[in-house]
């Protein structure tokens, strides 16, 4: 019953948030602020139904396991980075040789080139 309660006070503030925007010519500023608003009644009524507490619970979790993991320093990026960018110019040019000896070839054997 708290779940049918909750997403319908969802349903109808999504609906009133609309209504308002679109019926009434607010400003900018206003709009805003009623879409703000909007973000958090839906967020807070969200709380309180079964699939909003999963969802904050796996986003509790998730930050638990983004402090886990260790982040490559700026000189390792870098390195990185670079070795990356050298290997693709490696690469194509290779595959562009590769191309141009085709076309040599085939334009040789049909006599087009």
């Amino acid at each position: 019953m708290k779940n049918i309660a909750a997403w319908s006070a969802i349903t109808m503030a999504t609906i009133a948030a609309f209504f308002c925007t679109y019926y009434y010519h607010f400003s900018l500023p206003l709009k805003s602020i009623l879409w703000i608003s909007w973000v958090i009644v839906v967020l807070t009524f969200a709380y309180f139904t079964t699939q909003g507490k999963q969802a904050f619970n796996f986003a509790k979790e998730a930050k638990i396991e983004l402090q886990k993991v260790v982040w490559p320093t700026r000189q390792e990026t870098v390195q990185i980075t670079l070795i990356v960018m050298v290997m693709v110019a490696i690469t194509g040019m290779l595959l562009w040789g590769v191309d141009t000896l085709m076309m040599w070839v085939i334009g040789k054997i049909t006599h087009l080139g």
